[in-house]
This record gives C-alpha cells, structure tokens and sequence, in this order.
C-alpha cells in the first residue's frame, strides 16, 4: 500500500480529499476526506441507492462500535447458502488492512430460520414474512467512518470495473449528501394498532411449557419470544434514524431490499473474526437504567448478584464455548470478563467473552455455521431449544434473532445478534422481544419482562408518528 496522489482534489461543497492509498495489487484506492458528513447525511446519501446498507455504531462500549461502514449498488447478490456465498467471494479473497477493519466484502443477513438449512427441524411455525433466510450484497465501493478519530474513508477496488469509476460513484453520493443535508422533513409517519402474535394467556401458558420440558430434563433454558406487529405508514430510514437517536447500539444496521426494509440497534456482537481470533459476547441478563446514579447502581449491582442471570450467563458461556470448540484450534477456547456489566442508554446487560483460535483448516464460513444461531437467542441444549421454539412459537421469528453482518474480501467479519431489530414489509411494521425461560421462571413476570423490552421501540416510533403529524 503507498500513498498517492490518487487525482485528490476538492470533490465539492467543502469536502476535500485528506490522503490517497493505492494497492496495486488488489487494485484498491482509500480516500480519507478532510471534513467528513455526519452519520445521518450519510444515510440519506446512500440509502437513496440501490440495496444500500448500513453498519452503524451508534454508541462504542468497550471497544465495540468503534467503526460505521455505509454501501450501496453492489454488483453481485447472493440469496441461497453461506457455500454458495463462499464460492462467489472466493475469487477477490484479498489481504486484510492495517487499519480499517472492513474495506469491501458482503454484507447482509442471516435470518434465523437458516438454522433450519443446519438442523433438521420441525416445521410448525407460520411463515408470514416471505423474506430470504439468506441475504448478502458484494460491495465494491464503501464509505468507512472511525469514530475514534472522526476521519471518513472512500474505499473503491477495481473488481468488476475499474476502481476510479467505483470511486467516482462514491464522490457522487458524498457531493449527493452534501447538497442535500440536512434533508428535507421526511414524509409523515402513521400506524395503527398493535397486535401480538400470542395473548397473554397464550404467553404464559407457552411459559409453563418450557417449564415441563424442563422438569422432565429435556432443555435447561430455551429463549421464548412474541411479535408486535401494526400498519404502518412512513419511511423506514426516517424510522432508522429515530430509533439509533433513541437507543444507540454498537451494531445498529438498516438495509432496503427494495420490497422491504430492515432495521436493528442490537447491542449483542454475535461473532467477530480478525485474522484467525475468534469472539462471542453472549448477552444474559438485564434491567432498566436508574433514574438517578444511586438508582443506576442499584441496579446494576441487584443484576450482578442475580444467581438466575448468572446462571443463564454460565449455560450460554458453556454452550458457545462448545460450538467455537467445533471450529477452534485445539485448547484454544478461553473465557474472559465473564458476569461483565455494559451500560447503554435505556438498560444494562450482563456479558461474558468467548475466544478462540479458528483452526487452520477451517474458515469464516466453518465458523458461522458451527455457532449459527447464537446460543443466548435459541438455549441450551441448542437443537432441543429450537425444536421446542418452533412448537411454542406461532410465527416463523425472520431476521429477528439471526445475524446482521459483513465478511471481508479478506476473510474476517463481524455480526450482531438481530435482537432489537424490526421488518416493514407491504405496509406492516413488527418487531419481536422474548428472554431465557428458565425452571424458576414465573409466567407473569417473564411476560412482563418482554413488554418493558418492548418500550424503548414503542415510545421512539410513537414520538415519530407524532413528530410526523
């Protein structure tokens, strides 16, 4: 990589080139720009393109978050397996760079149902979404904001065309951006009622369930969930928007499949690969923020000496260290800050990290299908968990507790857990919010438990319809 030229010049409306990098081989240009857009600009500059995406990290916690990547107009789209993914990037596999952690690659989703391609399982869920369980974009062209320095990159190959007209597409959607922002009031925003995809009763009887299947040593935990669900009028990335200023995530994403439009603000890393370094960050165990510093810490300690929530941690901790075993060079699996606290705008979560060594015969791929789903989303054991989902659950849960990520033209990625995530699709806006189920669960608490889950979402799109009106 060398420092060039690279034709710098002020591309418009203030914004001008910084630094130049060149790869020759990989036929790759960086472009660091002096006086970079701000987050939301930049949302409304590329998601007025085709399939945009955007990897978003509204709030950094413990060296999570520390980077945004935003893309659009890939030239390849993959909708069928994680194998035929692989076979489609394996011809611009490249090496990783120094600094920037994702320079190009795929991005797109998992949905929770490609479990269902790993494990045979039952089918009893309805499936009222009619989305891919698999989606990814290859991205020639991506904006990279590190939010450690403030500094924004332009990151263009020459794959399928030459790298200067890459680049030159991603000038345009800057100078787009610049010209525009801030952007115009968006549309107004309307929804009807909410409705639950189980009632109340439904719910806890759903609890008492698992509870049997727990008593007659079938499953440990399983994570039972429940979807709202409205019509809903109004533009999802205004709705994006709202919601990353309402609950900021280190693993925020939006994307807009054209028919349909996906949106998380997830707090949970499912997977992280960088060089042969793998890592998990199971998430059990929450409570609200405090009203005052006294009352945050009160909760904060009350969620660290809860033997259920350290319980349910230890299960999910013990379960991926067995699924990174699948995959991870021998004795290479370690834990670290397990029971750790991580505070966000509205709740605290209890944490643990899960490492390993990723073997030298296996890859990115190896790795997804042996940990897909996250444990902390499905229970342990594993398959029993998602069988009893499948039969406790009346509708099929779609991206909701998949995976939102990328994989690098060289090899590493990163994913979230799809918790906090939400589909609008033909007028209908849902969202889903469920907990670890456990023998010492009571029904009515736990049902409780996915309301409040279910508030911050609620009040940001209440306040949008509002704001809108």
């Amino acid at each position: 990589m060398r420092d060039a030229g690279c034709g710098m010049r002020d591309t418009g409306y203030g914004i001008r080139d910084a630094r130049c990098e060149i790869n020759e081989r990989s036929r790759m240009q960086i472009v660091e720009i002096e006086n970079p857009l701000g987050v939301e600009c930049l949302m409304e500059g590329f998601g007025r393109r085709r399939l945009p995406f955007f990897l978003d990290s509204a709030q950094a916690n413990d060296g999570l978050g520390d980077w945004s990547f935003f893309g659009a107009d890939p030239f390849a789209v993959v909708s069928g397996s994680l194998a035929e993914l692989r076979a489609v990037m394996e011809p611009y596999a490249m090496a990783s760079h120094p600094r920037i952690p994702f320079v190009g690659g795929a991005v797109g989703y998992l949905s929770y149902d490609y479990g269902r391609r790993l494990e045979a399982l039952p089918a009893c869920a309805l499936d009222d979404r009619g989305i891919p369980d698999l989606h990814f974009g290859l991205y020639d062209g991506i904006a990279a904001l590190d939010h450690r320095s403030g500094k924004l990159y332009l990151i263009a190959h020459g794959l399928e065309q030459a790298a200067d007209r890459v680049m030159e597409r991603l000038r345009g959607i800057l100078n787009a951006c610049a010209a525009d922002c801030p952007a115009s009031p968006a549309p107004p925003a309307r929804r009807g009622a909410w409705t639950w995809n189980m009632s109340r009763e439904e719910f806890c009887a759903a609890v008492e369930s698992v509870r049997a299947y727990i008593a007659s040593g079938d499953v440990y935990q399983v994570n039972l969930s429940q979807r709202a669900r409205c019509a809903y009028q109004g533009d999802g990335l205004s709705l994006y928007a709202a919601l990353r200023r309402g609950n900021p995530a280190p693993y925020g994403a939006y994307f807009d499949f054209g028919t349909w439009q996906l949106i998380s603000t997830s707090p949970e890393q499912f997977l992280r690969k960088k060089g042969r370094a793998l890592e998990t960050r199971p998430i059990k165990g929450t409570r609200p923020r405090g009203s005052t510093p006294e009352a945050d810490r009160a909760l904060a300690a009350e969620l660290q000496a809860s033997e259920k929530d350290r319980a349910e941690l230890l299960m999910i901790v013990d379960l991926e260290r067995n699924d990174l075993g699948r995959v991870a060079r021998f004795g290479s699996v370690r834990v670290e800050g397990l029971y750790q606290l991580e505070h966000y705008a509205r709740v605290i979560h209890q944490t643990a990290r899960v490492k390993a060594e990723l073997s030298e015969d296996k890859d990115v791929y190896d790795a997804l299908e042996a940990l897909f789903p996250g444990g902390s989303i499905t229970g342990a054991p594993k398959i029993r968990a998602m069988e009893i989902i499948e039969a406790l659950e009346p509708t099929r849960r779609g991206a909701y507790c998949g995976s939102i990520g990328y994989i690098g033209f060289d090899g590493d990625a990163e994913f979230n857990i799809a918790i906090r995530s939400l589909h609008l699709k033909d007028g209908q806006l849902d969202y889903q919010v469920g907990g670890g189920i456990v023998w010492d669960s009571e029904p009515e608490a736990e049902y409780q438990e996915t309301l409040d889950k279910a508030r911050a979402i609620r009040e940001t799109i209440d306040l949008l319809c509002q704001t809108s009106s």
